[in-house]
């Protein structure tokens, strides 16, 4: 683990036992209870037994509607308890898990019960009543602060251990199955009713629904891990095709984020512009070496041919459904502002503004690399030729933009 990871661990940590200790007064006698509290500790281990992998790292398990039911019943405080022992447990049963990880996980289970279990009672909640129903709103805050703050906890430890932002960790992990997540709520809340009435054997009727959760989430994250491992694929083939072009996609594609993120783009923008970044040249797949490769100008004619690439790409990524997006940004980024580009030879903002956006980041990478037909170019001729063709090649507000970031160099 990095300084910084140890340290967040650490902090979280610290956090979840300082609130420990304000909620312990409000920590019911275990006298009573210890059979019910042992038996949803077990089954809190079993579901971290079966943890389904996120793409980018990461797990997540069906543990939610538990956590829920302990803490309308229970309170905060106990709920913190068996969260934290039922994630120490982990370290009898499975080798490849390690203390730091257990700790974080006991701490942020812990930290999520225990704050949903205070708005809970904030918003009007009672622990424990044998009407839950009046209740809803308050039980629905709970579940809404559990599902922020288990989602935020678990995506920062994640952008810390591999280097990712924590925007991009969100939009691979976390913003689709936030619903899922909440879809549980209902589930809990039932639960928790139903053990009220009927006891643990309620709770045990409930294991069918919760393995249909787990199944779900499996399936949502392997469909995620297809889709980017085919755009990882795509993104070689490129590679392969053009190697004076290696590394390429992926500089651009991290420059494009950057860029629509300064420009306020929306996430789910953000999302298709890196996908389309990173596969805008797949269409050189149908240009032959010989003109990838040449070192001379090329021909009219080779020109020509060149220019098929942003339709021949569209094309292919036209065929793959959740590409279906990127395909306008990747056959339109070569369009030039002042209607001069192709293949349509759009003019302003006909262009979509990803396809704005994309030839900016394209074009300033293409001139700081060296390329079978000349050398990169110096700093000033590239802030040069940027100015000189705001308005004609790029939109000028977008170049204006992206020009600050470089002075800034925030690229």
């Amino acid at each position: 683990m990095t300084k910084q990871l140890k340290l967040y661990v650490l902090i979280i940590s610290f956090l979840a036992i300082a609130l420990f200790i304000y909620l312990i007064p409000t920590i019911p006698h275990f006298t009573d209870i210890w059979v019910s509290l042992l038996f949803f500790i077990v089954v809190l281990i079993l579901a971290e037994f079966f943890p389904v992998s996120l793409p980018a790292g990461g797990e997540i398990t069906i543990s939610f509607p538990i956590d829920f039911v302990i803490i309308l019943i229970y309170g905060p405080g106990m709920a913190m308890i068996v969260s934290a022992v039922s994630s120490f447990g982990m370290l009898f049963g499975k080798t490849n898990r390690n203390i730091e990880r257990v700790l974080f996980n006991a701490s942020q289970f812990s930290l999520a019960s225990g704050l949903a279990g205070v708005i809970y009672q904030g918003a009007g909640g009672v622990i424990g009543t044998q009407n839950l129903l009046k209740f809803i709103m308050p039980a629905a805050l709970c579940a809404l602060t559990y599902c922020v703050v288990n989602s935020f906890l678990v995506a920062g430890v994640i952008s810390l251990d591999s280097g990712m932002s924590i925007s991009k960790v969100y939009r691979m992990n976390i913003r689709e199955v936030i619903p899922s997540y909440l879809a549980e709520a209902p589930l809990g809340f039932i639960m928790a009713i139903i053990y009220i009435e009927v006891g643990i054997l309620g709770i045990l009727l409930f294991f069918f629904p919760l393995l249909l959760a787990r199944q779900s989430f499996e399936l949502y994250t392997k469909m995620r891990k297809m889709y980017i491992d085919t755009i990882k694929t795509l993104a070689a083939t490129i590679d392969a095709k053009d190697p004076y072009t290696h590394g390429h996609s992926e500089r651009v594609s991290q420059m494009a984020v950057k860029l629509a993120k300064k420009l306020g783009y929306a996430e789910n923008e953000i999302e298709y512009i890196e996908y389309a970044a990173i596969l805008h040249d797949i269409g050189k797949i149908g240009i032959g070496d010989h003109i990838l490769g040449k070192t001379d100008r090329l021909t009219d004619e080779e020109y020509e041919i060149i220019k098929k690439h942003p339709v021949i790409g569209a094309n292919i990524i036209e065929s793959i459904e959740f590409l279906k997006k990127c395909s306008k940004t990747v056959l339109h980024h070569h369009e030039h502002f002042d209607g001069r580009g192709y293949p349509d030879g759009l003019k302003g903002e006909d262009i979509p503004k990803t396809a704005r956006l994309l030839t900016i980041v394209d074009s300033y990478d293409a001139m700081n690399s060296d390329r079978p037909y000349r050398t990169r170019l110096s700093k000033e001729a590239i802030l040069n030729e940027l100015e000189n063709e705001a308005g004609k090649q790029f939109d000028p507000e977008m170049v204006k933009m992206f020009i600050s970031m470089l002075k800034e160099k925030e690229i």
